[in-house]
């Protein structure tokens, strides 16, 4: 398989330079491979933390607690919200609308909304909505008559409780989020360092009489990734925060390396 045979190229340093013909198509399938596996540390450390909170509920409780009187006949339990009649119970607090018992007829794409249904929370800002998988962040029954009937420095924990096991009923979109913008991110990032290895490549041109063509120095330079990338992956073991910094380090150094010792073998 062609990514394999470009895996190999990547650690024959002094051919590099001939392999400025391949495909440009399959060099971008490679660069996602190699940009995904620099990644892998921190998204690791993504799936293990649960994500880059939002705390887009939580926040907004620890800032203000809500003296909110919740309604007497509902309860959470069992990942479901349960109430013993069909009537809604409104509440603001700090912009964000929150609907208890309600349903998506609720929806209101324009105002930040959290809608607690019978079967999923739904949380909408600007459009975007954003669906829970369940009450998971609940792991015990949460009777609202109880927690009405608390005051003090108990009712306010119990109200923070409450907004964090919400907001961790999202956890499993969190994940994802996160996941796939810290890959987009890092991929975006290591092609504007590509072009930019590739214009300083360039440079070289006035010390040749023969140099390699601004497309040839882009799959050279994404050639160069394959020893970077598994380092980072060694480091983002250890320090999975500093994995991209370090790939990109390398990359850099890796590519001038190569073109100071194997350059002038190659190039009249």
């Amino acid at each position: 398989m062609f990514l394999y045979r470009y895996f190999k190229y990547s650690f024959s340093f002094s051919t590099l330079f001939t392999h400025g013909h391949e495909a440009l198509w399959k060099m971008l399938l490679y660069l996602g491979l190699l940009s995904m596996m620099a990644a892998f540390p921190l998204n690791y450390l993504i799936v293990r933390e649960q994500g880059w909170r939002l705390d887009f509920i939580e926040e907004s409780f620890l800032q203000e607690v809500p003296d909110w009187e919740l309604p007497n006949d509902c309860e959470i339990r069992a990942s479901k919200l349960v109430c013993e009649s069909e009537s809604k119970t409104t509440f603001e607090h700090r912009g964000i609308t929150y609907v208890f018992n309600g349903t998506e007829e609720d929806l209101v794409s324009d105002e930040k909304t959290v809608i607690l249904m019978e079967e999923a929370v739904i949380y909408v800002n600007a459009g975007a909505k954003m669906t829970s998988d369940g009450y998971a962040g609940f792991s015990e029954t949460l009777k609202f008559r109880e927690l009405n009937l608390l005051d003090g420095d108990d009712r306010n924990q119990a109200m923070q409780a409450f907004a964090t096991a919400l907001e961790d009923s999202f956890s499993s979109q969190i994940v994802l989020y996160t996941l796939i913008i810290n890959s987009v991110i890092t991929l975006l990032s290591n092609i504007m360092f590509i072009v930019l290895l590739s214009i300083v490549l360039q440079m070289f041109r006035f010390g040749f009489s023969t140099f390699m063509t601004f497309g040839e120095s882009i799959r050279f330079v994404i050639l160069v990734m394959g020893l970077p990338a598994v380092l980072s992956l060694i480091v983002g073991l250890f320090i999975p925060a500093f994995s991209t910094v370090f790939f990109q380090l390398a990359m850099g150094l890796v590519t001038m390396l190569v073109m100071l010792v194997y350059g002038r073998k190659t190039f009249a």
